[in-house]
């Protein structure tokens, strides 16, 4: 029997900082800067920041990896890789939260 391969993958979205976890309001044994951070699709996610100093309530794109199986996609939200000026990330903020929004299903009786 042949064992198929896992394709990997990386994509990215868009998040907004909820708050960011440092020195100052933890104590860091990893010493690794995080954040709290809210995604497009109403996730709510603890990441990496890597070397991106964001504040509370930036716009950020996240990093993920992941993992193409055969029992389907598993990913991980890997670092934030960007902090996006207000006017652009709110932009994309709405185009990605209008589709979200448009995709949710309907109950069918009271749409």
């Amino acid at each position: 029997m042949e064992e198929k391969k896992a394709k990997e993958l990386v994509f990215y979205h868009i998040g907004k900082i909820v708050k960011v976890i440092n020195k100052n309001n933890s104590k860091n044994v990893d010493k690794k800067q995080k954040a709290v951070i809210e995604m497009w699709d109403n996730n709510i996610i603890t990441c990496e920041i890597g070397n991106v100093n964001p504040k509370d309530d930036d716009f950020v794109i996240v990093r993920f990896n992941g993992l193409i199986q055969a029992q389907g996609v598993f990913m991980r939200p890997e670092t934030v890789t960007d902090i996006l000026s207000q006017e652009a990330g709110q932009q994309i903020w709405d185009k990605y939260k209008g589709f979200f929004d448009k995709s949710k299903p309907t109950h069918p009786f009271t749409g």
